[in-house]
């Protein structure tokens, strides 16, 4: 699975420090769903997406929506379990923990950089 951190482009601030990449159906399908609780620096972003559900999910979670350039257009907070949400004008979204403290409402037109994790071997 692929994965990398988020960081906002004007400031070079590292958003989250673990984005794992849904790239493939089945994990788009489970996404953060084996989880019990969430984590403030951990994120999944779906790309070629613009609709989340969270069936089966145990906790609420943050969506936020970005364009083509990874520029944040929306921000939705707090998705109950059992909800469908669907972005207009998104290509992409990331999920993370309900109430993430980061302010993302404000970033809402700033762009993001995702950064490949380097794969280490011992």
């Amino acid at each position: 699975m692929k994965q990398g951190r988020f960081i906002l482009r004007k400031s070079g601030r590292c958003i989250w420090r673990e984005v794992k990449v849904m790239e493939y159906f089945p994990q788009r399908l489970v996404g953060m769903l084996y989880l019990r609780v969430a984590s403030p620096q951990r994120a999944f972003w779906f790309p070629r997406c613009n609709a989340i559900h969270t069936w089966g999910m145990r906790f609420a979670i943050d969506v936020i929506g970005l364009d083509k350039q990874l520029r944040i257009a929306t921000v939705v907070r707090n998705v109950q379990p059992a909800q469908v949400v669907r972005l207009a004008g998104v290509d992409s979204i990331i999920e993370c923990e309900a109430g993430c403290p980061l302010p993302l409402e404000t970033w809402i037109g700033d762009y993001l950089e995702f950064a490949n994790k380097e794969l280490c071997y011992e």
